[in-house]
């Protein structure tokens, strides 16, 4: 029988907390538990406290200088704490998450006091973009030094697609292993009967600068006022700063009875858009590998997409993609024209079980017995 493996996460941040990296972490774990492992989150948070949570314990440490929504720091000391309170607890391996976090330094530190592995897996293919010249170099500055040392003073680098272990390379010079991104297909079942291609557009995402919400109004403009295309819908879900922006920009294009801003939705109403549904993805940010294009082609999308990391590789799987290697609204509708008229056959469901949590962890459970080597 394979050894129980105990992996501790040391990260930043985890659900209820919203986004890519927290879902990555929390599916990881859970699937973990669910192969017959223990796994145990450190994590910051407002309130401390410990808490099991679907078989996971999360120990959330209270959290200090948070800088907007995004980053916090742990108390000082807390790698020692570490070291003193899971001495005893059977860890055989530590997993951190993206080198600019502190909790990351955190768990490198801890690793070595426990004298256990460290896998460090990087969720970002460069540096920052979106934000403002400040933000920018300071998170230059942190990734060039301790960001740095994170990656090479962990025991393996772990990365969500090639283009993330190649910048990874490009910073560190630490030759990192690809782990691509996975979803949970819990939900995805689907009948092998004829599905009907909706009208229908979706964007998925935060609304933020760069992750390109602006384009596809502007693409669906061009799109609504060509007479030789027929009516279709656009469903945007997601929330952020740029909220207001988009709405402004709704009406001023002319776009209010035809597009929908939706705010936040759980993930059962991002599942029943997705279906038969065309997701258009124009972000220009420095993303990893994003798991709403499997959630796509789990709902038999058909996809528009720049060219961001993962899309190459499922392209030439026979996914149903459409990559746009012009960033610019004309280039961007004609592709969305295309994905209506003209759609590509749907990705196989059985297929898509390569890119599920159950074999992730496989993949995940071997590189933790190498690291341990």
């Amino acid at each position: 029988m394979p050894q129980q493996q105990h992996i501790l996460f040391v990260v930043n941040s985890f659900p209820p907390r919203v986004g890519g990296i927290e879902r990555h972490i929390a599916d990881l774990a859970d699937e973990l538990v669910r192969q017959g492992h223990r796994a145990t989150v450190v994590t910051l948070a407002e309130v401390s406290g410990v808490t099991t949570e679907n078989g996971i314990t999360v120990h959330r440490l209270r959290r200090h200088f948070p800088v907007a929504s995004v980053m916090s720091f742990p108390a000082l000391g807390t790698a020692r704490r570490l070291r003193q309170q899971f001495a005893h607890a059977g860890v055989t391996a530590i997993s951190t998450h993206t080198r600019f976090f502190p909790m990351s330094w955190v768990g490198v530190a801890a690793g070595r006091r426990l004298g256990v592995p460290v896998l460090h897996t990087e969720h970002g293919s460069d540096f920052v973009r979106g934000v403002s010249p400040l933000i920018g170099l300071a998170s230059r500055v942190v990734d060039v030094t301790v960001g740095r040392q994170t990656m090479r003073k962990a025991t393996s680098v772990l990365g969500v697609s090639e283009q993330v272990i190649a910048f990874v390379k490009r910073l560190s010079g630490v030759a990192g292993t690809v782990f691509y991104n996975a979803i949970n297909l819990d939900g995805w079942e689907r009948p092998d009967d004829l599905h009907v291609a909706l009208r229908r557009f979706v964007f998925v995402g935060r609304l933020v600068p760069g992750k390109g919400w602006d384009s596809l109004l502007s693409a669906a403009a061009l799109l609504a006022a060509d007479e030789t295309v027929q009516p279709f819908t656009v469903e945007i879900l997601g929330d952020g700063p740029d909220m207001a922006s988009l709405r402004a920009q709704i009406e001023q294009a002319g776009l209010r009875s035809c597009v929908r801003a939706h705010g936040y939705v759980s993930g059962e109403t991002v599942r029943t858009y997705l279906r038969d549904s065309v997701l258009v993805n124009p972000t220009t940010l420095a993303e990893g590998f994003q798991t709403t294009l499997l959630e796509a082609l789990a709902g038999t999308c058909q996809i528009v997409t720049y060219n961001v990391p993962g899309a190459a590789q499922l392209a030439s799987e026979g996914a149903p993609l459409f990559i746009v290697t012009e960033q610019n609204p004309n280039a961007l509708a004609t592709a969305m024209r295309a994905a209506l008229d003209t759609p590509k056959p749907s990705y196989p469901f059985e297929q898509l079980k390569q890119w599920s949590w159950p074999q992730r962890v496989q993949q995940y459970l071997a590189l933790v017995s190498k690291a341990q080597r």
